[in-house]
Parts: structure tokens; sequence; C-alpha cells
């Protein structure tokens, strides 16, 4: 039987010459070779990958063709801002939505409002819903609320009721607190007003450009996964997330560079301080809570009327950090009653 074991000796003498320089160096020549190739094929990964990934995501659409029949865009401060109006005789109500919220937060409550005669707004804050987006926007508190006053005055609106919901609610105080004359009562649903609600990057993490390509990536692919998980996470009483409130509220996932603009709201989610302490809001405020919120506790809530003069709270049973979508009718009876009172 042949004899298939190696032998060296009768190798061509190229061949036995190599193997004699592979021999000579490879214990020398192999962990600088492999560690610059793992350093190159990291930069690669890092700087390179990045923008041949495709971003991915849903499909954009222009956000006109997203509106409500009673949407409309108005241009404030070089922000195109979406908001919707119901016409009504009375006093001007003015709703603001939290974060992951639009105009969509108040589709039970627009309806209550304009029957018993309210003249009715809900405004989508730039970076949410159908308004502007993008990375170079300021998305600070102070921002947020000039913007809404901005917003008021091109619309020819003095002064107005303000509700605002859970962050829509630190736009709200911070109105009651630097714009007195403007707001005629403040209601904070589940308002985000105490402490520290969510988390912020450093602006320099997200200055790389990279580093940004790579973050716009991971949103795109997980914040759509995960839409449906946070709202019912939201929500005490999962039935009332219906397919349709689903879909309307992931409207802004279509709309054009909603992953930078998130990005821009984390980065700026550290400039969140109001004006003076919320002891000095002097408008009628209602307090309205759902007694199983997760999101912003109903501590806060207890805590807020001992702190802001005259204050009134009413907390929903069966309800989470969405009351207006849980309990709709309670909520409606209750923010009607305040209102009337406070007219």
């Amino acid at each position: 039987m042949p004899d298939f074991a190696p032998n060296p000796e009768a190798y061509p003498r190229l061949r036995l010459a190599f193997e004699r320089w592979r021999g000579e160096r490879q214990f020398r020549l192999a962990w600088p070779w492999v560690l610059l190739s793992a350093a190159l094929l990291a930069l690669f990964i890092v700087l390179a990958l990045p923008y041949i990934l495709p971003l991915g995501g849903p499909e954009t659409i222009d956000p006109a063709d997203l509106a409500d029949p009673d949407g409309a865009f108005i241009e404030v401060e070089g922000a195109r801002l979406y908001y919707t109006h119901t016409p009504g005789p009375g006093a001007a109500v003015v709703l603001t939505h939290g974060v992951g919220g639009s105009t969509v937060s108040w589709q039970s409550t627009v309806p209550a409002l304009s029957t018993a005669g309210y003249d009715v707004y809900a405004v989508d804050l730039p970076g949410f819903g159908l308004s502007d987006k993008g990375w170079d926007a300021d998305y600070s508190l102070e921002t947020q609320a000039a913007r809404v006053i901005g917003w008021l005055d091109a619309l020819g609106v003095g002064q107005a009721h303000i509700v605002g919901h859970s962050m829509g609610g630190q736009v709200a105080a911070y109105l009651a607190l630097a714009h007195p004359d403007r707001v005629a009562s403040l209601t904070l649903v589940a308002g985000a007003v105490l402490g520290e609600h969510g988390w912020s990057v450093p602006g320099w993490a997200l200055d790389l450009p990279f580093a940004r390509r790579w973050a716009r990536i991971g949103l795109r692919r997980v914040v759509p996964e995960m839409f449906e998980d946070l709202l019912r996470d939201a929500t005490y009483d999962d039935d009332v997330i219906t397919p349709a409130l689903l879909d309307a509220y992931r409207r802004p996932l279509h709309t054009p560079e909603w992953d930078l603009g998130l990005l821009g709201i984390v980065r700026d989610s550290g400039q969140n301080d109001l004006p003076a302490p919320v002891s000095a809001i002097r408008a009628p405020t209602l307090l309205l809570w759902g007694a199983h919120d997760t999101w912003v506790s109903p501590a806060d809530g207890v805590q807020l009327e001992r702190l802001i003069p005259g204050a009134r709270r009413i907390t929903f049973e069966g309800a989470g950090h969405l009351p207006m979508h849980e309990a709709p009718d309670a909520f409606n009876t209750a923010l009607l009653d305040f209102l009337d009172g406070a007219g």
C-alpha cells in the first residue's frame, strides 16, 4: 500500500526555501499582522460600514399626506409646526402632548371640548408628530415653550387654557411661569414636572458623524418593533390600544428624519429646568393622573398638589399614563368641570 505521509525531502527546492522562510519568520511576524488586520477591520466597521448599510425603517412620506382633515402647518421661528384646530365660540384651549405623543393623544378629548363650545387647538411640538424634525434643531424646554408662544402669536391667540400631558406638562408649566398673562388655566396630565424623567446623551457623543449614523440605523430598526410594547407599557388597560390608535401613534415614524429628531430630543433633554419653582404658579391648576401610572408616579401629583397654590388633583382608577385614552369619559368630565369653573 502506498505511503502518503509527507516527505519534505521530495519537495521542490522552491517550496523548501519558502517553508524554511516561513518557519523562521512566523513567530516574529504573525501577531503584528493579526493586530494590524484587526485594527483595520475595526476601523472599517466603525467608520465606513454605517455608510454602506441602508438606514432602513418605515417608508418616508410627506407629512402633508399624513395630515388630518382639520390639520394645518405653519412656520414658526424657522420650524414648520403641525396643529389641528376645531373652532368654537368659547375660550381657547391648547393641548400639548408627551414624548412619543402628538395631536393623536387628544383624539378623544377634542370632540368633548368642541361640543362644549371651546376653541380647541392641539399642536405637535418640533421633533414630534408631523412637525419638523432633525439634528440641528433646539429641543430644550425653553425653546419648545418659546415656539408655543410664537405659534399662538401667529394664530392670533392671546390667552388660552393650557393642557399638557407628561413632557407636555413641562412645557405647560414653563408657560405658566414665564408667560403667566397667556395662561388662563393650567392642566397637568401626568405632568413630568418634578425630578428627572428620561435620560440624556452628551451632545459630543453624537456629534461624531459615524456615531450618529450608527444610532440612526439602530433606532430605525428597534423603535418600530418596540413601539407597540412601549405604548402598551404606558397603559394599565391594554385593550384601549386598538389597531387604529396604534397606527395613528406610529404615523410620525413615516416622517423625514424622525430618528434624528429623537436623537436631538435625547441630547437636549438635560436642558429642562423651569424658570422658577412650581410654587410660583398662580394660574388655576388641575392635576389629572392615572392611579396605575408607572411612567410618572402618582406621587408626583400628590407633591404638585402640595406645592402649587390652590391646585386640585383627580386620580382615575383603572388608568395608567394615558388617562385621556383609558378613562375618556371621566377624564373629559373632570377637565370640562375645571375649565368651566376657571373660565
